[in-house]
């Protein structure tokens, strides 16, 4: 696959080139976008047939992608009633009761490839493992990172592995230090308050700025998304429910006029994607749904521009939900030890 670089905000861009548009056009969308995209053209033309056994990992290896954007993708193509889940693992294309058949992936996956007019960066391709690592490492404190060595572990540029970085810093888990070399940003328990301290002053105010903006027909379609996750529950996974975190705390925050307040909340997301990496992976996942019905109640208020009620209400969540989040990073220190990386060297001064 080649690829190509261009300079975007001051910033070099890797890129992974997947076709052209006739009008020499680029697309860039993100990898969980394309892989969603390119699952649900085979479903409707039906290259992949009804009854296939969609599985993360051939998908992943197809693709050659890490696994967390087929997560991603095939959590979309159920919401598009595409597949469903059946006892076994994966998801079964067609409608509920549709018998699986489990050689048919095998069968098929030569068929499945990424959009043809779509471009998708180069870092995509392994952020969410790199992510994954960065985060399991905030709990135990700070680290350097080092570039070369970091571009040697994917097998890829150091410009590319620096977008990488430059991809996680907005979100609060890198950062560089006075010297412009790159940091874990850890995630003790300071910090943790700090950030929800923040969310608290900000996340509410912007949300009721942000009501009277967001589309009926957005809400209804997240109100959907969430109604069908807790009749699941708790067969769901954590990626699953990382994107509904995202339909409330990003997705509709984006609707506020206040661009400064949005940008500022960016850097409270690794909250959000610290429950994405260990829930159902290194902790168990709750035993009761952890916060699809609160994202409800402040929906409905929404949907009805009750504006104030939906601040309040989300004031609430982020009460409980800061409370939660402390206790899942407790349990990572109490059970875990930090796992060595190549590239994560101790800061010493």
């Amino acid at each position: 696959m080649s690829g190509f670089r261009f300079i975007y905000n001051g910033v070099s861009q890797s890129f992974v080139r997947v076709g052209s548009l006739e009008n020499g056009a680029r697309v860039k969308q993100s990898l969980y976008k394309l892989i969603h995209d390119a699952l649900r053209q085979g479903i409707e033309d039906q290259s992949i047939p009804t009854g296939t056994v969609l599985l993360e990992g051939p998908i992943a290896e197809r693709m050659s992608v890490s696994r967390a954007p087929v997560r991603q993708a095939l959590a979309f193509i159920e919401t598009d009633g595409l597949a469903h889940r059946f006892d076994g693992r994966g998801l079964i294309v067609g409608p509920v009761n549709t018998l699986p058949d489990r050689d048919l992936l095998g069968q098929v996956i030569g068929a499945i490839a990424l959009p043809q007019d779509h471009v998708a960066f180069s870092w995509q391709t392994f952020a969410e493992d790199l992510e994954a690592k960065v985060v399991y490492q905030a709990f135990f404190g700070s680290m350097r990172i080092n570039e070369v060595e970091l571009a040697r572990y994917y097998n890829v540029s150091r410009s590319t592995a620096r977008d990488a970085l430059i991809h996680l810093e907005p979100l609060g888990l890198v950062e560089k230090d006075a010297s412009f070399r790159w940091m874990v940003v850890p995630l003790d328990k300071a910090r943790i308050a700090e950030l929800y301290q923040l969310r608290d002053l900000l996340e509410p105010v912007t949300l009721r700025q942000a009501v009277p903006h967001v589309p009926r027909a957005t809400l209804e379609s997240m109100i959907e998304r969430h109604e069908t996750a807790l009749r699941r529950y708790p067969a769901v996974t954590a990626g699953e429910l990382y994107e509904l975190e995202l339909d409330l705390h990003v997705r509709c925050l984006e609707y506020s006029p206040n661009t400064t307040f949005v940008k500022v909340l960016r850097r409270t997301h690794c909250l959000l994607t610290l429950s994405k990496q260990i829930m159902g992976i290194r902790i168990d996942m709750p035993e009761y749904e952890p916060f699809m019905n609160e994202h409800l109640r402040i929906f409905r208020r929404m949907l009805n521009g009750d504006d104030t009620g939906a601040e309040l209400a989300l004031r609430g969540h982020i009460h409980a939900s800061a409370i939660k989040v402390d206790e899942r990073a407790a349990v990572m220190r109490r059970r875990y030890v930090a796992t060595p990386q190549p590239f994560f060297q101790p800061i010493t001064g």
